[in-house]
């Protein structure tokens, strides 16, 4: 059996690193477990920023995976 690896390309792995430590910071501040971020940096509903740019940083890794993978059943269909 062939192996077709289709490997992310290394940008999108550093976003979607990024948008995952964005979320958890957000997500963090958001529960009130700990402040991390300094105090002038802080405004009106930072968390939720946070939370939702971290979120749109991950999108592109998992578009990218859900396209390889479907394009990996459709080969294997093809084969049939």
């Amino acid at each position: 059996m062939e192996k077709n690896l289709t490997r992310p390309p290394l940008h999108l792995l550093i976003v979607n690193a990024i948008g995952s430590l964005l979320f958890g910071l957000g997500l963090a501040e958001y529960i009130d477990a700990t402040s991390l971020m300094p105090a002038a940096w802080q405004f009106e509903h930072y968390a939720l920023v946070m939370l939702s740019v971290g979120a749109v940083m991950m999108v592109p890794l998992t578009l990218f995976l859900v396209r390889a993978a479907l394009a990996h059943v459709a080969d294997l269909e093809s084969r049939r």
